[in-house]
């Protein structure tokens, strides 16, 4: 494990962040494995085995299917919704549009083929990506029914993002996290990679404020949008399946079921609230006012809400705070780091899942990090907590796998 993940940290401020939010399962409809969703007003477009139902989440405690239609053309794994229409990734069946504008009565419009399986999409402005494990394929949707091929780019993505106003697309692939620009002049489009990061599998990705989020395993690393440099790192406890990211937060998906907001105000996403739906999340979805989150899981669809856990503004951590782990899930030593040197100092304390200390570190003032040796210890999860003379605190989640 310490081998193939490199870095696992969930960071839980105890100091309050801005306007936290608070997540809870408000109902869930069942239905066929759900892939993706997208949300228009009440609406949630989920898709899943050869449909796309319409869940009406007007009432979130008590969701309902009210329309759903059957292509015929297999499983569709993904969701995008302009206008009248859904776009629909449909594997060999390439993009599959549905006429949505009633949506107690969604009806197939056609396929477009493609050259490969499509398996995502997504839509900004008149411009429609999809990926497929050849290319990345871009059409225009000037005729919204009928999506026309505009240019190709020959490397293989699993998720891709639209940027419309920069004319950009981030893309997931097995091969790397990469940034296509395309361009259009006298009426012909091209299209360039103008960045890339590792040479990993992505997984998902997710475009928010100043950063766009990747997916590996139980890994979001979140990258500058400027310069596609490392920001800052986030671990969950399980397998991350789908993030879906906003102005200065992002929802990550999980294989558990799990469903967690982090707070990105600072380059370490920081954890504020979780909550479990039903199924293993297979795509997230946000209402307009973003008080509703909507997800696509194993078992159909789950309404969660989100809502402010206080009125009031409160004062972010200090940045020294930030905690981070390296390596983490770590088989014998790990270096605990924060950002700055400590004004005061300290105290780390390394406590079991039961509460229970184990360890015991002073921290000088000015110090930036510290060794920690876990030999003589269990495996699984600890807590540090990280105490300052000036009274902050933070608490850091690492993985000890021996």
């Amino acid at each position: 494990m310490f081998r193939t993940i490199s870095l696992l940290c969930t960071v839980l401020i105890v100091s309050s962040v801005a306007l936290p939010q608070n997540l809870a399962v408000r109902g869930s409809v069942s239905l066929s494995a759900r892939q993706d969703v997208a949300v228009v007003g009440n609406y949630a477009f989920a898709v899943g085995s050869n449909s796309l139902a319409v869940v009406n989440f007007s009432s979130p405690q008590s969701p309902s299917v009210v329309g759903q239609v059957a292509p015929g053309v297999g499983t569709l794994s993904a969701v995008a919704v302009r206008g009248d229409y859904a776009y629909c990734a449909g594997q060999g069946s390439g993009v599959v549009v549905v006429d949505i504008s009633t949506p107690a009565a969604p009806d197939w419009v056609r396929n477009v083929q493609a050259a490969a399986p499509i398996v995502d999409v997504a839509i900004g402005d008149t411009f429609l990506a999809a990926a497929t494990g050849l290319n990345v394929t871009l059409y225009g949707l000037s005729n919204a029914e009928l999506p026309h091929l505009l240019t190709t780019y020959g490397r293989a993505a699993n998720r891709v993002i639209v940027e419309s106003a920069a004319r950009k697309i981030h893309c997931a692939g097995p091969t790397g996290a990469f940034e296509l620009t395309w361009t259009v002049s006298q009426g012909n489009v091209t299209i360039s990679e103008t960045d890339d990061y590792g040479s990993a599998e992505y997984t998902s990705v997710g475009l928010g404020g100043d950063y766009v989020n990747y997916v590996q395993n139980l890994q979001l690393s979140a990258l500058t949008r400027n310069t596609y440099s490392l920001a800052g790192q986030y671990g969950a406890a399980a397998q991350i399946r789908t993030v879906f990211s906003g102005a200065d937060f992002s929802l990550i998906g999980m294989a558990s079921g799990g469903v967690e907001y982090l707070r990105q105000t600072a380059n370490t996403p920081q954890l504020v609230s979780s909550a479990q739906a039903p199924g293993a999340i297979n795509g997230l979805a946000l209402s307009a006012n973003e008080q509703y989150v909507l997800a696509a899981t194993q078992s159909g669809v789950t309404v969660f809400e989100s809502s402010p856990l206080s009125s009031e503004p409160q004062p972010p951590l200090p940045q020294e705070l930030a905690l981070s782990a390296y390596p983490n899930p770590f088989n014998s030593r790990a270096t605990i780091q924060w950002q700055a040197p400590l004004r005061q100092a300290g105290e780390l304390r390394v406590f079991d899942l039961l509460g229970h200390a184990v360890m015991t570190q002073p921290i000088a003032a000015q110090a930036t990090g510290i060794a920690l040796d876990f030999h003589g210890q269990s495996a699984g999860s600890y807590w540090i907590e990280l105490v300052s003379g000036d009274n902050s605190e933070a608490v850091l989640h690492v993985l000890y796998l021996p």
